[in-house]
């Protein structure tokens, strides 16, 4: 875990560690001049075929060529991808901390707060020169603004025995200052350690895996080129699966460069051999995890069919025969039939999921209010189940909108209510885009186990609450930062306008994701919110004026903000706008800002923020 102190960061000079990612990428091309010349001069020159034709010699041009492959696949992986990919992300990583920390800590001074504690919890205390004016009928002007007085002026003891009554009320507003910045100033230094701890991780791992050499020249050479080509194929294979399984300390970014590097038969092979490590892989470009996915879908379905018919044609035979409890596999009619209804629940989740993204004729399907493909991203059905879907491509769109849903979240939705929320925003960014021919993809994130009920009692039983339980939240915070990650990884456009939106428990997700692992995001757009976590938008990472909320006026959520400060309230310090209710029903209300009646309020905002056309 880093030790990296604030002070440290405070004092780091990123612009080295930059310069030193720089200088290890300019390295690179310089070294690859070098093995352009052993192909050209060498092999295509002095030992060319019509010089020297022998087996010695193709062997020796073969080496070569071997080895000059392996030095520059070498290099372009640790130099290029490891080493300045790392250095480069941590830099521009810590420099974005560095601002922040500088503002909040500013602040911090400026309001006579001390920073106290260890390196991974500070305290932000009042100082003893605060304490003292606060009780001493002489608090600082800026309190007294907050809580709506007039700072003494003077001697005059009438003004200096009123500030000593609103004492309680000054240290109350402050202790609620210190809050603020206390949060703020952690949110800051955990995204800074883990920008530390992710480089550190990754150039270690180069320690631990150093590369392999083409085999040299002798009596079994072309069975050493051989086992050398097939120890090359299982090396891409054994990386693919130590990235897909997270035992890879590599980046989305660092992920697709090692994509990038490999040949187009490597790609393919590992598409059609591993698609099940492919397929939900932040760094992979779109297509890829895409085609990776719906084969792992379909072998998933066909898996599921014959299990189901097999179990069904036990239980039969027990039916009709008696051949008893136990004969298959060792279990009994009732087990076997419990085991049945499981499996026809995932097989009919995952048919509802194939028909969604697949036409009748096993083509990828299309929304057609803008004519876009779906594209699947990732699945699961383990617990609730997971997807990830988009309506559109992220790699060649011109904006990509993250939908993040709340409480009850769950594969099942795919093909309901909160697709058709994904749809709804798909065709608002459509009507509402600039310029005709800009696209918006629209991904709906159910990459995470969401909670399942927001209510203490369902049907008269009683239940824990469990929307008001973070940790959903906290597991779901590092996936949802790769994957934004990963999108700005494998986008072909260098300044793609990147959404999250957030409703009701999904703001809490992107909240405390955004404040702890950071979001690679340009906008967060926090529908409905029970909070984010922390108190104030400052501590989101994105810049309050990049962080948009709206409530309705009769959502019940406003009553049960259980996650931190409101952002749709002015101490948050983001930008709210207004979405219309319908009726007075406030839990109905909490479900309405897809609706038509809002609209021309709310849901026209939000497709004027993910298309750029709001900050």
């Amino acid at each position: 875990m880093s030790d990296m102190s604030w002070k440290d960061l405070r004092d780091l000079d990123c612009a080295r560690v930059r310069s030193l990612g720089e200088s290890w990428k300019s390295y690179v091309p310089d070294m690859i001049e070098q093995t352009e010349r052993l192909r050209n001069d060498v092999i295509g020159g002095h030992l060319s075929v019509e010089h020297f034709e022998s087996d010695t010699a193709t062997q020796v041009r073969e080496h070569i060529d071997l080895s000059t492959g392996r030095f520059e696949d070498d290099l372009s992986d640790y130099a290029d991808i490891r080493v300045a990919t790392t250095l480069l992300e941590a830099a521009d990583a810590l420099e974005a901390e560095q601002r922040e920390l500088e503002e909040v800590v500013g602040l911090i001074e400026a309001h006579d707060f001390v920073i106290e504690g260890d390196r991974h919890r500070y305290d932000v205390n009042f100082s003893g020169a605060l304490h003292q004016a606060i009780w001493t009928t002489d608090p600082p002007e800026w309190l007294c603004h907050r809580i709506g007085i007039e700072k003494p002026q003077g001697l005059d003891v009438a003004d200096r025995l009123r500030a000593l009554g609103n004492g309680i009320d000054l240290a109350w507003e402050a202790s609620c200052v210190a809050r603020e910045y206390q949060d703020w100033l952690r949110a800051v230094m955990s995204r800074a350690h883990d920008a530390d701890d992710d480089a550190a991780a990754a150039l270690a791992a180069m320690r631990e895996s150093p590369p392999e050499l083409p085999p040299q020249l002798g009596a079994t050479y072309d069975d050493l080129i051989d086992d050398y080509r097939t120890a090359l194929s299982e090396a891409v294979a054994a990386e693919m699966e130590a990235i897909a399984n997270g035992g890879s300390d590599m980046s989305p970014e660092q992920v697709n460069q090692w994509w990038e590097s490999l040949t187009d038969a490597e790609r393919e092979a590992l598409i059609a051999e591993h698609p099940g490590w492919v397929g939900p892989t932040d760094g992979i470009p779109v297509d890829a995890r895409d085609t990776a996915n719906r084969a792992v879908l379909d072998t998933r379905i066909e898996s599921l069919d014959d299990r189901i018919a097999a179990i069904e044609s036990q239980m039969a035979q027990m039916e009709a025969y008696g051949s008893g409890d136990g004969a298959y596999g060792g279990k009994s009619h009732a087990e076997l039939q419990a085991e049945l209804i499981r499996l026809q629940e995932d097989r009919e989740l995952l048919g509802d999921l194939s028909d969604q993204v697949t036409d009748g004729n096993g083509n990828p399907a299309v929304y057609g209010g803008t004519g876009q493909s779906y594209y699947l991203l990732g699945f699961d059905t383990e617990g609730e189940g997971r997807a990830v879907v988009s309506i559109g491509n992220p790699d060649t769109a011109a904006n990509v909108n993250a939908y993040v849903p709340g409480t009850g979240a769950k594969l099942d939705d795919v093909d309901g209510g909160l697709m058709t929320r994904a749809e709804t925003m798909a065709y608002d960014a459509y009507r509402k885009a600039p310029d005709p021919g800009q696209e918006t993809a629209t991904v709906l994130w159910i990459g995470y186990d969401a909670p399942d009920n927001a209510m203490p009692f369902r049907d008269g039983a009683g239940l824990d609450v469990e929307a008001m339980d973070a940790r959903y939240a906290e597991d779901a915070a590092e996936d949802l930062s790769s994957f934004t990650q990963g999108l700005r990884a494998t986008s072909e456009r260098d300044a793609a306008e990147l959404t999250l939106t957030g409703h009701s428990y999904g703001t809490t997700v992107i909240g405390i994701a955004a404040a702890t692992d950071g979001v690679d995001a340009d906008n967060l757009i926090l529908v409905a919110s029970p909070g984010t976590g922390v108190a104030t938008a400052d501590a989101l990472g994105v810049g309050a004026e990049n962080v948009w909320a709206t409530t309705n006026s009769q959502d019940v959520i406003q009553y049960t903000t259980v996650h931190g400060t409101d952002p749709a309230s002015e101490s948050f310090g983001a930008n709210v706008f207004e979405s219309e209710s319908v009726g007075r029903n406030p839990i109905s209300n909490h479900s309405v800002y897809w609706d038509d009646s809002n609209k021309d309020a709310g849901r026209n905002t939000m497709a004027l923020i993910v298309t750029g056309q709001r900050g």
